[in-house]
């Protein structure tokens, strides 16, 4: 699949961000969450709002007191599409996100888990496949299409599209 990468980065755009109910989107491996395609693909911009290389933050802890903690993205992201809770949270491009929801849809013949997360004014659908986690998000201040359930409907219908695929 890497020599295909550009193409990816096409179909995710098409799927995901040309009906405008999703502000950007990506494609990572099942096995280690590593994002190998995103979009929008014009100047590589979903790649900024996709992903930040490891990052140091000030995560909350139990006694209220802050600390200084790395974060992986990748890690947390993998983590996140195995229906568990990363224990510094989810964060995507640099942007920290809170697990809101975890379900069960039927694409097709197969079932598969469905994790919605967000923060004030956006979110974002994790829809792991056979062999791929689609990743699609919105923005609402980005218009009145981008809202969780376009673009849910949207990142189910791509996630339907790979399993078909055979992905």
């Amino acid at each position: 699949m890497a020599a295909e990468e550009g193409s990816w980065d096409q179909t995710i755009q098409e799927w995901l961000i040309d009906e405008g109910y999703c502000c950007a989107g990506a494609l990572a491996y099942l096995e280690s969450g590593e994002m190998y395609a995103a979009a929008p693909v014009e100047g590589e911009a979903g790649w900024g709002l996709v992903y930040k290389e490891d990052h140091e933050e000030e995560i909350m802890q139990d006694d209220m007191s802050t600390k200084k903690v790395t974060i992986n993205e990748q890690s947390a992201f993998l983590e996140a599409a195995q229906c568990k809770r990363p224990p510094n949270g989810l964060w995507i491009g640099g942007e920290k996100y809170t697990i809101t929801q975890t379900t069960d849809e039927t694409l097709g013949d197969q079932d598969v888990k469905v994790v919605f997360a967000n923060r004030p004014k956006k979110g974002l659908y994790i829809i792991p496949t056979t062999t791929q986690v689609v990743l699609a998000m919105y923005d609402e201040e980005k218009g009145s299409s981008q809202n969780a359930g376009n673009c849910k409907k949207t990142a189910l219908a791509f996630a339907e599209y790979l399993i078909g695929a055979g992905y």
